[in-house]
């Protein structure tokens, strides 16, 4: 049975004349190999959670939500700085928070939700493809996941991105072990429902994306196999109590406390976020190709031979069979296509299609033959090298590269780890020495990634406010609560964190826009408005750019310089 075809309860890969040699060892040599490996990814999956301060402002914002909840215990409404925050569901607050008051707060807490729902995918994927194609792609599904620049980078980072993909790779997940039971077998029904109970979790996590995708992907999947009797197969009616009774109860509360949120939520950040342009993430048609084609390095000529083999291919024309490459297509290409067509693009949204594209390539490992697995893996290695140079040379070309030039040594090392472990995964592979080969060139991206994030460190001022708050504060000593602490014309979304506590904003409103016009009295308007009550005061401190700071001198306003770098200024009355 091939891994195109009907999904059998073990159904193994291939291996035709030629094909890749896989030389078979002790069971108990390959479960000791797999967990040295997992170890080894689980130390540079966790290590340096805790080295970089908060980036500004994607880290900082999702740092400090999830502060507030635990200073003020109100865990409906989400808050940022102070004021109210409806751009996103509260799942990954609700999570953080629970991790604050467990650990204490810190970069490393702020950014274990991410890291962990990303180690935990990488093992789902491995699980799923173990049960669909045998252990040994099981192994590498899970392996190449974790080792790909996009999701690896995704789980050092503090978005949403990574726990909507862990969610929805669970629907995925579930979805095909739903499919795989025979009727009228209750396991069919049980799956299912923890298909309908993910996509909720997928949905608390980054909005309606999170039945939206799945339910685009399932539509184009019945149309291109005719497959329309699957429907029957959903378990609709208790699966959608499943998923309102776990997503709806939090909507209908927040709705409830704040009247202004359907409007915000629903309108604004979904639909007129997608439709029209004037959020400042505009993008070309061709967008993600190049996202893409990254995000999959070092494994991205693997991914891109399945599925033009996939593609190519016919769908199953036995219709009460899942065609499980076929899904794994639709379902990559449904996200590409959908934030493709979106006026608002980043990189990260295309995240969850890398989980479905490394699971198809790796369920067709079997067809590879040595030579193509040499050619492959020395384009890999040498993909993922040029793009690291380019990534240099392109940041040498910038204005503030003199900024940058601490961490230059490391983005350095970045690039010589990369072409080392190309280098030595073609000549394992030509000697044969598959397994190495592939262990070698995988485990080079997450050490270039983690030296490059060591870079970052080197340079925290361009990015957080981390050092300059701990210098005035101290790290863990107790924060003048009463004291105002102003930002002005500028805002700084890692410093509320590092204060913790909101900060008075001044004459800059940004995303927190709708929040500001529904409580307005906690925001200053103009400088000059600003400046008379820093007059009137007695203390006070103020976050500022230098630019302002030079205008606010000359202008006669009283300030002390407590700290300066080459972003902000911090100052006393």
């Amino acid at each position: 049975m091939t891994p195109s075809g009907p999904v059998g309860r073990e159904a193994a890969v291939p291996h035709p004349a030629g094909a890749l040699p896989y030389r078979a060892a002790p069971t108990s040599s390959i479960r000791l190999l797999w967990w040295a490996v997992a170890c080894a990814l689980a130390v540079l999956w966790f290590g340096t959670l805790e080295l970089r301060g908060l980036f500004a402002p994607d880290e900082g914002r999702y740092a400090q939500i999830p502060q507030a909840m635990l200073a003020t215990g109100d865990w409906i409404t989400p808050r940022l700085n102070g004021f109210k925050y409806f751009e996103k569901p509260p799942l990954q607050y609700w999570a953080t928070a629970v991790i604050y008051r467990l650990f204490g707060e810190d970069e490393w807490t702020a950014r274990l939700w991410p890291a962990l729902v990303g180690f935990l995918g990488a093992g789902l994927l491995a699980w799923i493809g173990a049960l669909t194609s045998g252990r040994r792609v099981g192994g590498l599904a899970g392996f190449m996941l974790a080792t790909s620049l996009g999701y690896f980078l995704a789980g050092q980072y503090l978005t949403l991105d990574m726990g909507l993909t862990f969610f929805l790779t669970c629907a995925l997940a579930f979805f095909i072990m739903a499919q795989r039971a025979e009727p009228p077998d209750p396991a069919r029904t049980r799956w299912m429902l923890l298909v309908w109970g993910a996509l909720a979790c997928a949905v608390l996590s980054k909005g309606l994306v999170g039945i939206v995708l799945p339910g685009l992907a399932l539509g184009a999947y019945m149309a291109l196999t005719r497959d329309f009797g699957l429907l029957r197969r959903l378990a609709i009616a208790p699966g959608i109590g499943v998923f309102l009774a776990i997503s709806a109860p939090w909507f209908l509360l927040v709705q409830d406390r704040n009247p202004e949120f359907f409007r915000f939520f629903f309108i604004y950040e979904h639909f007129e976020r997608f439709a029209l342009p004037g959020h400042h993430r505009l993008g070309p048609w061709w967008y993600f190709i190049p996202v893409m084609l990254a995000g999959t390095l070092p494994w991205t000529p693997l991914v891109a031979r399945a599925i033009f083999q996939a593609v190519r291919e016919r769908g199953s024309k036995d219709r009460g069979n899942l065609n499980i490459d076929l899904l794994l297509v639709v379902w990559a290409a449904t996200i590409l296509l959908f934030f493709s067509l979106s006026s608002s693009k980043l990189p990260a949204y295309v995240l969850p299609a890398l989980p479905p594209l490394v699971l198809l390539a790796a369920r067709r490992i079997g067809e590879i033959d040595a030579k193509a697995f040499v050619r492959n893996t020395l384009l890999g290695g040498a993909l993922a090298a040029v793009a690291a140079g380019a990534a240099y040379l392109l940041l040498a070309r910038t204005d503030s590269f003199p900024l940058l030039a601490p961490a230059a040594p490391w983005f350095l090392l970045a690039l010589l780890a990369l072409l080392a472990g190309g280098a030595g995964a073609t000549l394992l592979a030509r000697w044969q020495r598959t397994t190495s080969a592939w262990l070698l060139l995988g485990l080079a991206m997450p050490v270039a990634v983690q030296a490059a994030l060591v870079g970052a460190y080197t340079i925290d001022e361009l990015h957080s406010t981390e050092r300059m708050i701990e210098s005035l504060f101290g790290e863990g000593r107790p924060r003048n609560d009463t004291t105002p602490f102003y930002s002005v014309g500028t805002f700084d979304q890692s410093l509320p964190f590092y204060v913790a506590r909101p900060v008075v904003m001044v004459g800059y409103r940004s995303e927190l826009g709708a929040g500001i016009s529904a409580e307005p009295d906690k925001f200053i308007d103009t400088v000059e408005e600003f400046s008379a009550l820093w007059l009137a005061r007695f203390d006070g401190y103020a976050a500022m750019t230098p630019r302002r700071f030079d205008e606010l001198e000359r202008s006669g306003l009283p300030m002390h310089v407590l700290a300066r770098d080459a972003q902000r200024v911090i100052v006393s009355r």
